[in-house]
C-alpha cells in the first residue's frame, strides 16, 4: 500500500481529452460520422498529423471546405456527446492511488459542462475531484485562468501542484500559471513537442506517470 501522505506535488490537476477520456477513439468515430456526409473520411494516422486543438483548422486541413466547418461541428459535438466515454487504460486507477497517497485531485478541461459532466457520471466518476474547472466561458489556452481557477477552489500555491496533460498548448499554460508541467504522449504529440513546450517530465500515459511517482517516494523530476 502506498505511503499516507505525499512527499510530492499534494496536488494532482488533470486534464479530460486523451489523459483520462480516451477523447481520440470517441472524437474520430464522431468525426468519421460527420464527414462521411460530405464524402470525406479519415484515418486515425491522418488524425494525428491533423490535429490541433482549433477545431476550425482541423476541419480545414481534413479536406472540409470552410462554409461546411460550422455546420460540421455542430453534428460532430452532438455525436460526442451521445457517444459511450471510455476512460484510457490504468487511468481511473492511477486517480484511486493519488487519492489514497493523500492528494488532492482536481480536473481542468476544455471540454464544456454539460458534456464532461455527462460523461464523468456514465464512468461513475462524478464528484470524485476537488476541483473541476471547465471550458465554459474560459479564455483559450495557454491563458492560465482555468489552472488558477481550480488553485483557487483548493485554496492552494501554484509550486504545489503538477499538471498532466497531452499537449504543448497545455504545458505553455501551467508554465504561465507556475505549476509543474507533466507531459503525456498519449496521442497526437510525441515527448519531444512537449518538452519543448515546457514539460518538466514526460510520460507515456496518466498511469505510467502515478506510477513511477509512488516508486519514487512521491516521485522524481
Amino acid at each position: 500500500m502506498p505511503d499516507a501522505a505525499p512527499s510530492r506535488w499534494p496536488i494532482v490537476l488533470l486534464d479530460w481529452d486523451n489523459t483520462l477520456h480516451d477523447s481520440a477513439t470517441t472524437h474520430l468515430t464522431a468525426l468519421n460520422g460527420v464527414l462521411s456526409a460530405y464524402g470525406l473520411t479519415v484515418s486515425l494516422d491522418a488524425y494525428r498529423r491533423a490535429y490541433t486543438i482549433d477545431y476550425r483548422l482541423l476541419y480545414r486541413r481534413l479536406g472540409l471546405k470552410p462554409e461546411l466547418v460550422s455546420e460540421a461541428s455542430d453534428r460532430w459535438r452532438r455525436q460526442v456527446a451521445a457517444a459511450e466515454p471510455r476512460l484510457l487504460p490504468g487511468a481511473g486507477e492511477a486517480v484511486d492511488l493519488l487519492v489514497e497517497t493523500g492528494r488532492r485531485v482536481g480536473l481542468v478541461t476544455s471540454g464544456s459542462h454539460a458534456i464532461v459532466e455527462d460523461q464523468l457520471a456514465r464512468l461513475g466518476l462524478a464528484g470524485r475531484f476537488d476541483a473541476a474547472v471547465y471550458g465554459d466561458g474560459q479564455p483559450h489556452r495557454p491563458d492560465p485562468a482555468p489552472l488558477l481557477q481550480a488553485l483557487a477552489i483548493l485554496d492552494a500555491p501554484a509550486t504545489s501542484a503538477a499538471f498532466c496533460s497531452d499537449t504543448p498548448v497545455d504545458m505553455q499554460m501551467a508554465r504561465l500559471a507556475g505549476v509543474y508541467p507533466v507531459g503525456l504522449a498519449t496521442f497526437a504529440f510525441g515527448p519531444d513537442e512537449l518538452r519543448a513546450s515546457g514539460a518538466q517530465e514526460v510520460a507515456p500515459s496518466l498511469a505510467a506517470w502515478v506510477e513511477a511517482l509512488l516508486a519514487e517516494g512521491g516521485g522524481s523530476g
